[in-house]
């Protein structure tokens, strides 16, 4: 397994080969990123069997464009969740490559996928077994990669060592992927975003880190939605709640408090977006 950084966000495309074999996951995300991504399975002689997209968000997808013919996986409710942002992603698509001089020769189409999956999925390269598990939370659709016989997780837009969960869908799902993984054997870990670790202490603290995190996040907000607090009441109530992660995070904890509150049947008080809605 291979991780390869890219400049923007901190993302990690990955490469899982066996057996002259390669699956790409998320590759991307500048078109020099993805071609250097080919370049490499190339010099190792990897013949690419597929792509894996572990969500439908725009810094995720856009490796598929440049491997026509090559299958596509993802979760079963990507379609769904793809075109349901359709706008918002082409927007974002648009704007980054507009700040970036990126040229656009044609326009930019969701990716398809060829082949989803439900809950799990097993996918073989060569003699090597790789799980796609669904993984809900962050987004409806995400997914993650485990490697059983070296216990690795690629774990999609989770455990992040940069950012807090990002709670985009479900709190409810977010902390069932969370109970889920922690069943797991784990010896490597490589976030979507942030820095992949091999440290077994590191893997633990971020996810018990996490999940406290989304523990007090639900206790909190139960709390004041029982209690009739307004969403405004409810950001201050639950100011103090503490994460592993910098304070360049206020922000999305805003965003999850906001989102957490109307999961939880707050009244929003007559704000017709709040939470992560206001961003996609």
């Amino acid at each position: 397994m291979w991780a390869v950084h890219s400049r923007l966000f901190d993302t990690n495309s990955g490469i899982f080969a066996s057996d002259g074999q390669a699956l790409l996951v998320d590759p991307g995300i500048f078109p020099e990123e993805v071609q250097e991504i080919l370049a490499t399975t190339a010099r190792q002689h990897l013949s690419i069997q597929a792509v894996l997209l572990t969500h439908s968000h725009w810094d995720h997808i856009l490796g598929p464009e440049s491997l026509p013919g090559t299958p596509v996986i993802a979760q079963a409710a990507f379609d769904k969740t793809a075109a349901g942002q359709k706008e918002i992603i082409l927007s974002e698509i648009a704007a980054w490559e507009t700040e970036h001089h990126i040229p656009r020769p044609k326009p930019f189409d969701l990716p398809a996928p060829d082949l989803i999956f439900e809950k799990e999925l097993e996918f073989f390269l060569g003699e090597e077994s790789l799980r796609f598990l669904a993984a809900p939370g962050h987004t409806p659709d995400q997914c993650v990669v485990y490697h059983l016989a070296s216990e690795s997780l690629w774990a999609a837009d989770m455990l992040s060592d940069l950012e807090i969960p990002f709670v985009s869908s479900s709190l409810a799902a977010y902390r069932r992927t969370l109970a889920m993984i922690a069943g797991l054997e784990l010896r490597s870990l490589v976030p979507g975003h942030g820095r992949p670790t091999h440290d077994q202490q590191e893997i633990q603290a971020r996810l018990a880190g996490d999940r406290a995190y989304l523990d007090e996040l639900a206790e909190k907000v139960g709390q004041a939605v029982t209690q009739g607090k307004s969403m405004e009441e409810t950001v201050n109530f639950c100011a103090g709640i503490s994460y592993r992660q910098g304070a360049e995070n206020a922000g999305p904890h805003r965003l999850n408090v906001e989102s957490a509150y109307l999961e939880a049947g707050g009244d929003p008080g007559g704000r017709v977006e709040a939470g992560w809605v206001q961003v996609g």
